[in-house]
């Protein structure tokens, strides 16, 4: 096992994200011998999302009966960024948990009908599937939200001879919601990621936030992780935490020094800010013709700047078509009712003179 207290060998696949022209660098990745896009990896749950317009007077709340949208998605901190990138034609495998009941068996089928590799599932016996419920009833399109917390692992802590095969077949390692699960703060994803970096593949990290209290600044529940992560997702609000850096410029620099190739944050209906070693991007957010949720909508960020990323597309152009998936998937109920294909996203953007 290579020593977690040595900073990770940079390949040829982690310093294409840093290098320009933006056109070729596909070829890194020596497409016969990686046959996987993306391994993704995190929690699975359903959302059951709720929207309707109920009373704000709690008299009358209490009292209200009324029908309003319902739908139950197959989401999680992965579940809706591995949907988003198979709908853009990428090849995705899942390494992840589930419990054995039935919702469980929903998340699993669903997966496999949108063309997503489940062998990499796991269904821990005698456990719960976890549950959220947005009731979007008072205006917001995003909160609040409830539930109930899933009791099986989110992923398996072993790193299993089939894995290391995969990993030396992937493009690129995604991981969603490593902040949600204390127990696999640490070392057990730094060997993860290890893995991931030693058979050649780009490693990304959505961390989302600690469902529980944690000590702030976050970053000192990460250990060695951020060594071995090439591309870190925040929202505004994680990076502030993560840092103790409300600046999101200087908050965004703070992180690359740790590691990162490329740091992004995400700030809703404003856009994003993207920096890497050469580069620093704000991509506006596109004007939605259509609003329905904003569920889901960092998840499909994350899914587009992947795409870009391992189709060669230099840094703008990246952020540019994961805008415009993100706003695609703002047209309808959660994360993936509307999320689009690679045909949609290019259309969308050729109604806008600045595409590249």
């Amino acid at each position: 096992m290579k020593n977690l207290s040595e900073s990770p060998r940079r390949n040829e696949a982690t310093l294409s994200l840093a290098l320009p022209p933006p056109r070729g660098r596909e070829a890194v990745f020596k497409h016969a011998a990686r046959s996987i896009d993306v391994i993704a990896v995190g929690t699975l749950n359903a959302d059951v999302i709720i929207i309707g317009d109920a009373p704000r007077n709690i008299k009358r709340l209490n009292n209200w009966v009324a029908p309003s949208k319902v739908e139950i998605m197959t989401a999680g901190s992965v579940g809706y960024a591995a949907i988003d990138l198979a709908r853009l034609g990428m090849k995705v495998s899942m390494f992840s948990t589930v419990a054995d009941d039935a919702l469980g068996q929903l998340i699993v089928s669903s997966l496999k009908q949108e063309g997503i590799d489940t062998r990499g599932l796991c269904a821990e016996k005698n456990t719960a599937s976890g549950i959220g419920v947005y009731l979007l009833l008072f205006g917001s399109r995003k909160r609040p939200l409830t539930g109930r917390l899933a009791t099986h692992g989110p992923w398996p802590k072993k790193i299993s001879r089939e894995l290391r095969q995969r990993l030396a077949k992937a493009k690129l390692l995604h991981c969603g919601g490593y902040l949600h699960y204390p127990d696999r703060w640490g070392a057990p994803t730094e060997k993860l990621f290890a893995a991931a970096k030693a058979s050649g593949a780009i490693t990304s990290l959505d961390p989302q936030f600690p469902f529980g209290e944690a000590n702030k600044p976050w970053l000192r529940h990460f250990g060695n992780l951020l060594k071995y992560v090439d591309i870190l997702f925040t929202d505004e609000d994680e990076a502030a935490s993560i840092t103790g850096i409300d600046d999101l410029e200087t908050a965004g620099r703070y992180l690359l020094d740790q590691g990162p190739e490329l740091v992004v944050v995400k700030q809703g209906a404003k856009g994003a800010l993207l920096i890497s070693r050469k580069e620093k991007i704000f991509q506006p957010a596109f004007k939605v013709a259509e609003f329905t949720d904003s569920i889901g909508a960092g998840d499909a960020f994350d899914a587009g700047v992947i795409f870009g990323i391992i189709k060669g597309m230099g840094l703008k152009a990246a952020a540019r078509f994961a805008s415009a998936v993100a706003t695609l998937t703002l047209q309808g109920m959660g994360g993936t009712q509307t999320a689009p294909s690679f045909q949609q996203v290019k259309n969308f953007l050729k109604k806008d003179e600045r595409w590249r």
